[in-house]
């Protein structure tokens, strides 16, 4: 496994969290304090590295047991945030920043479930000769990234769009939990 391996490895991992921090900007009209989306995205990326460093230590053993059911814990809270997102954004009220809105409770299920595929990449690549160095550098800076500008992205695609935009981000919330679930059930 090579550097630009590495780097898509990363990359296709931050993927579902990009598309969570986009759906999560959404709901936000106001602006957005950079300090507290850089400590939610470091929440983030942090819970990656957590993972995938767990997963390269952990083994196969570990891996078919939370093969089995890593999808649907995934699934259950996207979908529980996303049916939510959809829910607020139909009530007419003057709304909290975001980052506010979302609790340490709300930011750890959401990186937890946005990880989950970080443990598993893990252990595959424990059992290949990846560098493991690298490719968690790369995923803690894809993370980091994609989170911080997936947060942004949301919000100004929430204040040009309104709720119709917090609609789609829960709708896309759903979809990624659909996605992960058939996915992890061999369908997808």
């Amino acid at each position: 496994m090579n550097i630009l391996s590495a780097f898509v490895v990363a990359l296709g991992l931050s993927m579902d969290n990009f598309a969570v921090t986009i759906a999560s900007g959404c709901a936000d009209r106001g602006e957005l304090k950079h300090a507290r989306v850089l400590g939610v995205s470091v929440s983030f990326a942090l819970a990656h590295v957590i993972m995938f460093c767990a997963g390269w230590w952990g083994g196969r053993e570990l891996g078919r047991v939370i093969d089995r059911f890593d999808h649907w814990i995934a699934f259950f809270v996207l979908a529980f945030i996303g049916l939510k997102m959809i829910k607020e954004a139909f009530e007419h009220k003057e709304k909290p920043e975001l980052c506010r809105r979302l609790s340490v409770k709300t930011v750890l299920a959401l990186a937890v479930a946005t990880s989950l595929d970080a443990l598993l990449v893990g252990m595959a690549l424990s059992l290949s000769q990846a560098p493991f160095g690298l490719t968690l550098g790369f995923l803690a800076l894809c993370v980091l990234a994609t989170s911080y500008s997936g947060f942004f992205l949301g919000s100004f695609l929430g204040r040009r769009f309104g709720t119709a935009m917090e609609v789609l981000g829960g709708a896309a919330l759903l979809a990624v939990s659909v996605k992960v679930l058939l996915s992890g059930l061999g369908i997808w």
